[in-house]
């Protein structure tokens, strides 16, 4: 008898929790890809065009409105375009970032697989420089702007201080703004994007300015 009263119990236990769980993962949005970035105007004197890497999740207010916290690594490698000092710093650099987001979100344009977004937010910009253990600024080194990017200082006489800097961590507020496509994947909830966006961030002593296009799956 207890055995044919929990068997009806148990089904509608899952019929019920088969809908809350749906309902919580169409709330549920996530992103992840990669990417190439282009450095702007004054980073680019320094930098050239590198990779990205970026992830995020979020919550879905409602279809056409979400809020999103992002996570971007992007490479800054120097620049073979531009001619810098002979005795100029030699190592690596990235850039590493947290962002709040806001998504305004068309999933299906015109009934269509195709979708598109804007989003834009701020956060927190940390940039790295891992300078090469063999580089030792020579005396009298006169000041340059490529001095401050690698995180040396100047005396008042304007030469660059001759004390090794094996690595400079910098943070700093920043803004990104962009938009984006996407193409359903199925009827699952996945899409593949593509954006593009602007990202400031006012460094110390030279901005980081850049535009990362990136490619990768969206759910939600």
């Amino acid at each position: 008898m207890s055995k044919r009263i929990l068997l009806p119990i148990g089904f509608l236990g899952v019929a019920w929790l088969i809908p809350a769980q749906a309902q919580e993962l169409q709330q549920l949005t996530f992103a992840i890809g990669g990417g190439i970035s282009a450095p702007l105007n004054p980073t680019s004197r320094y930098v050239g065009v590198s990779g990205n890497f970026v992830t995020g999740v979020g919550v879905n207010i409602n279809k056409n409105n979400s809020i999103e916290g992002d996570f971007m690594w992007s490479g800054l490698p120097p620049s073979l375009s531009v001619l810098h000092p002979i005795n100029a710093p030699s190592g690596s650099m990235n850039l590493y970032t947290v962002n709040g987001d806001y998504r305004f979100h068309f999933d299906s344009i015109g009934g269509t697989i195709f979708g598109a977004y804007v989003i834009g937010g701020g956060g927190w910009y940390y940039r790295y420089a891992s300078i090469s253990k063999n580089y030792v600024v020579p005396p009298q080194t006169v000041c340059q702007p490529i001095y401050y990017w690698w995180g040396y200082g100047c005396d008042t006489s304007g030469f660059v201080y001759s004390a090794t800097v094996a690595y400079k961590g910098t943070s700093a507020a920043g803004l990104n703004a962009g938009a984006g496509f996407t193409i359903k994947l199925g009827d699952k909830g996945w899409k593949f994007y593509a954006e593009s966006r602007y990202t400031y961030a006012w460094s110390n002593r030279i901005p980081t300015t850049l535009i990362p296009v990136t490619f990768g799956l969206r759910f939600n």
